[in-house]
């Protein structure tokens, strides 16, 4: 039996939420939102439902996909503030054609809309005319981004030490751990905030795309060790180029290369 394709689950969804009338309005995102979608893109669907109907437009749609495939896994993302978020992977998919659904309530703030941040969303339908794209405030968000340069400055030489020392202590899996979270990771907020500040946040997603080829390659290296010997030769060239990103970010400030960058070309 042949795999569903992408037209038609989404054909499906766009076709459920269309008839429930507490579905005021509901677009696609992601990737699809940049233009970016390929054959291992999922399906991020967005919702804005009546405050009382989060759960029955949940099961609308589970409904849907269940008379399409069998759903295979679903998982629910707690913590989420503002929204509620499921995940589906249907037994006669592609394990990378899942579906993410979010549903905002009406009373809530309309989330994931700042163009800067999420692109062009493609709407399926808007009953109530509350879809609109908005921008970012630019200057309130440069200088958010640049209260962040202190704070990013003084914990990335605050925690250096750790991998440090779990590497001095031959424990390879923490030494590991903590080079990539305390090292590699506000290495890439750095380089963020002199290519795509607005996106600072973003951590590795879409880092392909918002960073320039060279320094991408450049960050790749510095992202895999060979053993605790590399691990060492692999921090000391972090942190050098850590403390060139925050020279230049001191001088210049958040967005300097953003010219050079993807999303400023």
């Amino acid at each position: 039996m042949p795999l569903l394709t992408r037209p038609q689950l989404i054909e499906t969804l766009q076709a459920a939420v269309a008839a429930h009338p507490d579905v005021d309005a509901a677009w696609e995102g992601g990737s699809a939102a940049f233009s970016y979608r390929d054959e291992l893109s999922d399906i991020d669907a967005v919702l804005v439902v009546a405050d009382e109907a989060i759960e029955p437009v949940f099961a609308a749609v589970e409904a849907a996909l269940a008379a399409l495939s069998p759903i295979a896994l679903l998982h629910e993302v707690t913590g989420t503030s503002g929204y509620r978020q499921r995940f589906y992977r249907l037994r006669d998919c592609s394990e990378f054609l899942v579906v993410d659904l979010v549903l905002i309530r009406r009373s809530d703030p309309l989330l994931f809309r700042e163009v800067e941040l999420h692109g062009h969303g493609r709407v399926w339908h808007d009953r109530t005319g509350v879809l609109h794209e908005v921008h970012l405030d630019v200057e309130q968000d440069l200088a958010a981004a640049r209260a962040r340069i202190p704070v990013l400055a003084t914990a990335f030489e605050m925690f250096q030490h750790i991998p440090t020392k779990e590497r001095q202590r031959g424990r390879a899996v923490e030494a590991l751990h903590f080079y990539q979270s305390m090292t590699v990771r506000p290495l890439m907020e750095a380089l963020r905030l002199l290519h795509c500040p607005a996106r600072r946040v973003f951590g590795p997603r879409y880092l392909a795309r918002d960073l320039p080829a060279d320094v991408c390659r450049r960050l790749e290296r510095l992202s895999f060790v060979r053993d605790l010997e590399d691990l060492a030769t692999q921090q000391a060239a972090a942190e050098a180029w850590f403390h060139e990103c925050l020279a230049l970010l001191r001088r210049e400030g958040p967005g300097a290369r953003q010219a050079l960058s993807p999303q400023g070309r």
